[in-house]
């Protein structure tokens, strides 16, 4: 069936597809997919594809438990397709899907030889883009397609969108396509020689060739994608530097001189409804601040100054956004996603380095995403390319595994990382970000985080103390849920729960936050789901009376009663029947004389004792 359907889309019959006929300037579509838990794969020698998307996701057969993956940012190059085949990958989508990997973002570009540009823009390097970018992207169907098959990129976007687009939600065009060699790229417009005010030499970036050749790409890459895959979008591919998104937005892919007219109507922002930005918080300036008194640099490196520097930067991109007109106002705003980012868990030079510091960036990031409407935040790798003592790099320490090059398929080694990256998936991936019970937390300054919500109304709740010391994730901050909630209980989920799939219950409406983030249910939203059941005693010790507050998380039969030392009953509450899931609270009164107390627990999971101590009056 796939290849008659293949065969099908090959005749170039007007019926067959409606041509696009708006751009991104007329209409972006609302994102409604769920929020992707994403990684960037990587390549390790003795590993398939397939085996790293069973770590990736999950995958019972092998003993696998994954690291909460649903979406995976793979590569489908013009090079690798024509040599291979453009089937060569179906197989393996296929099996991503099969392990509810379902929203991935795809980046495309990097020719064959025979397809290659061979015009030397660059006297030192050949062009690294397509030939014959600009020949006309459709023809009559001369050809057996609809696209023309002159147009080298053309034709690759319609034979590979047309075989992959069930599995792909966002086409990325080119990996770092600003990748800047000059140091011009990041220099404020101060600086005659920024990219702010001069379009970069083709010999000082990555594609060696013209700007208007990549916003010719955006152009082809909008036409026939929006064509043949009209519910997917096209992103501007993992940008490093709001200069180069400004180069886009002032340009049209006019190759004389980027202006707009009959042939070239439009400026690049009208090829792409994504934009997707890459994000090393810890080399991009974020962590340190230059100190003239001290003659050196000012360190801040701790995971809400790395968060922080994320957001910052989102906030460069949106301010170029908003000079072209892209607010929802003039022109539609732009959908967002992160295709690489991560922090180091070793310390290297000067950069920020810890365990502790990677586990509280990535449950941040993955909170602080949603947050922002950032629909897909891709970590950067799945695994390591080298041991802890073997790297001598930030980026050799940045897996959610450790090294996998060497090691047999399903051998590997979880890090701390990819635990928590798994419990939060677990735990909040079926729930989307809500906007006003969040405002309704009424977060102080020192606290940050967000409350997410399922479509019946139950809410899961990511906060931590924001951190403000360099090298240093301590932090300690009351919180307190609001009085009119009525909170009575809390259950509180760690960073590792998806490996000791242990919670915490807590009686009250008040949690002491630290660095570390913690996903919490109040008791309205446990019902009778999950946690353990759980009893407190207080004050201890106590003076006149004492409160003991027990929490049964599903209906069972429990025993609970109060004695002196010499083990006479005081206060009997159940004596082994069946009670209702809930919380109960109960003031104990006939502990009259000072000494030792005894509170007994017994339930069908649990057996405790609890001893309370009562002061003499004097």
């Amino acid at each position: 069936m796939r290849y008659l359907i293949l065969a099908l889309l090959m005749i170039p019959t007007s019926s067959l597809f409606s041509q696009v006929e708006f751009t991104a300037n007329d209409s972006v579509g609302t994102y409604s997919y769920p929020f992707a838990y994403g990684t960037n794969m990587g390549y390790y020698p003795g590993w398939r594809d397939k085996n790293l998307a069973d770590l990736a996701a999950g995958n019972p057969e092998f003993g696998v438990k994954g690291v909460g993956v649903n979406g995976m940012r793979p590569a489908l190059f013009e090079h690798f397709l024509e040599y291979y085949g453009y089937d060569v990958r179906i197989e393996e989508f296929e099996h991503y899907r099969n392990l509810g990997i379902n929203y991935n973002t795809v980046f495309v570009g990097y020719p064959s030889d025979e397809h290659r540009d061979q015009t030397q823009h660059c006297a030192s390097h050949p062009s690294e883009v397509f030939a014959n970018l600009y020949t006309p992207i459709w023809d009559n169907g001369e050809n057996g397609t609809p696209v023309n098959d002159t147009n080298y990129y053309a034709l690759y976007l319609y034979k590979m969108v047309n075989r992959y687009k069930d599995f792909v939600k966002v086409w990325e065009i080119w990996n770092e396509p600003d990748y800047d060699f000059s140091a011009n790229a990041w220099k404020p417009e101060s600086f005659p020689e920024s990219w702010w005010n001069e379009d970069p030499d083709p010999c000082d970036y990555a594609l060696y060739a013209p700007p208007s050749h990549y916003i010719r790409m955006l152009r082809i890459s909008w036409e026939v994608i929006k064509t043949f895959a009209p519910e997917s979008y096209v992103a501007v591919g993992g940008l490093g530097y709001p200069a180069f998104l400004n180069i886009i937005l002032k340009n049209t892919d006019n190759p004389e001189d980027g202006s707009a007219n009959s042939e070239f109507p439009h400026y690049g922002g009208a090829y792409f409804d994504m934009l997707s930005y890459h994000s090393y918080p810890h080399i991009d300036g974020s962590l340190r601040d230059w100190n003239n008194d001290i003659g050196d640099f000012d360190y801040f490196r701790h995971s809400d100054a790395a968060i922080e520097g994320m957001l910052t930067q989102k906030a460069e991109f949106e301010e170029v956004l908003t000079k072209y007109g892209y607010t929802g106002t003039n022109l539609p705003e732009k959908q967002w996603i992160i295709t690489e980012c991560n922090i180091p868990r070793k310390e290297i030079d000067n950069y920020i380095g810890s365990e502790v510091a990677q586990i509280n960036f990535l449950m941040k990031a993955l909170t602080i995403s949603q947050k922002e409407a950032i629909h897909q935040f891709h970590v950067f790798n799945l695994g390591e390319k080298k041991t802890y003592d073997e790297a001598e790099s930030e980026y050799h320490t940045m897996g959610l595994y450790q090294k996998l090059e060497g090691t047999e398929p399903y051998q590997q080694i979880t890090n701390k990382a990819g635990i928590a990256y798994k419990t939060m998936s677990d735990l909040i991936g079926e729930y989307r970000f809500d906007f006003d019970r969040t405002a309704t937390l009424n977060l102080s300054d020192q606290i940050d985080g967000a409350a997410f919500k399922t479509p019946d109304g139950k809410y899961r709740y990511v906060l931590w103390a924001k951190t403000t010391k360099d090298r240093s994730e301590e932090a300690l901050e009351n919180f307190v849920f609001p009085t009119e909630w009525e909170v009575k209980g809390i259950n509180i989920y760690n960073w590792d729960f998806s490996e000791t799939e242990q919670s915490q219950f807590k009686i009250g409406s008040n949690i002491l936050l630290t660095g570390e983030p913690v996903i919490i249910e109040t008791l309205a939203d446990l019902g009778n789901r999950g946690s353990q059941l759980y009893f407190e005693v207080y004050p201890n010790p106590f003076q006149e009376d004492f409160f003991v507050n027990l929490y049964v998380p599903k209906d069972q039969r429990v025993r609970l009663y109060v004695a002196d030392q010499k083990g006479s009953m005081i206060n009997r509450f159940f004596d082994g029947e069946e009670i209702e899931g809930g919380l109960y609270e109960f003031k104990i009164e006939g502990a009259t004389s000072p000494g030792m107390y005894y509170c007994f627990l017994e339930s069908n999971s649990l057996i405790e004792t609890k001893k309370i101590v009562k002061l003499s009056s004097n």
